[in-house]
């Protein structure tokens, strides 16, 4: 018989039981056995071998610029460039992302999916946005104050002891009337790593790409990973 007569209910009492997982836990064979055909399925995605590289590439390799970075950031900026022009008809200026991001070397030898994994181990979407003169002052002056190995591209910066000597993107001098469109990700579009220029742009654009995906294509297109210094970032005195 169904009844609607509202019934009070309390809770009285909650067990609970504490499993210790040590070397005396038995593995579970019919979960083990669930699972199996998705850790394997992992196993062959992440061992893919992308291309070789020759040295290792570490984004503490020299004091304003990185190999690493520079790789990175150019990486990105292809991906991103590409999926922007297709949509807006208009080209990214330059980009910037934070040294932080950058979680750990890649080996010399083959370059697997899982290397890249480690390296970019967030879900971080490359984000474009638009910013107006003044708030890209500010950007500089973010980099001028951190100085660090920030990957960037499509730009070049030097700096004369605790002042900007010179500011180049896209090959020509920046200028303080115009507005950027800057390439990022949403971490720090959202003021990461105090990157707080980025938190009010003029426009936005997401895209739906990872970071981590954007240099996985770019190293399945590649023989050889080759990236090197190429003074984008100095201090010249």
């Amino acid at each position: 018989m169904v009844s609607c007569k509202e019934k009070n209910s309390e809770l009285k009492m909650i067990r609970g039981k504490q499993i210790e997982i040590g070397p005396d836990l038995k593995a579970d064979a019919n979960f083990l056995k669930e699972i199996q055909p998705y850790h394997d399925s992992l196993q062959t995605k992440i061992n893919e071998i992308l291309c070789y590289n020759p040295r290792v590439l570490s984004r503490q390799e020299a004091f304003l610029e990185s190999s690493l970075g520079n790789f990175y950031a150019d990486a990105c900026f292809q991906a991103a460039d590409s999926i922007f022009y297709k949509e807006k008809k208009e080209h990214i200026d330059f980009a910037l992302f934070n040294y932080g991001g950058i979680r750990t070397a890649i080996p010399e030898g083959d370059v697997k999916v899982e290397d890249i994994f480690k390296l970019m181990p967030f879900e971080n979407k490359l984000v474009v946005v638009e910013l107006s003169g003044s708030m890209v002052e500010d950007l500089f002056n973010y980099l001028l104050k951190r100085k660090q190995a920030h990957p960037i591209s499509g730009m070049r910066i030097s700096l004369d002891n605790d002042k900007i000597a010179a500011i180049n993107i896209q090959g020509k001098n920046f200028d303080p009337e115009k507005n950027y469109r800057v390439l990022t990700h949403d971490y720090l579009q959202h003021g990461g790593d105090n990157m707080s220029f980025f938190t009010k742009p003029l426009s936005l654009y997401v895209t739906e790409y990872k970071v981590r995906d954007a240099l996985i294509d770019n190293l399945r297109q590649l023989d050889t990973l080759k990236s090197s210094l190429d003074n984008r970032f100095i201090q010249i005195n």
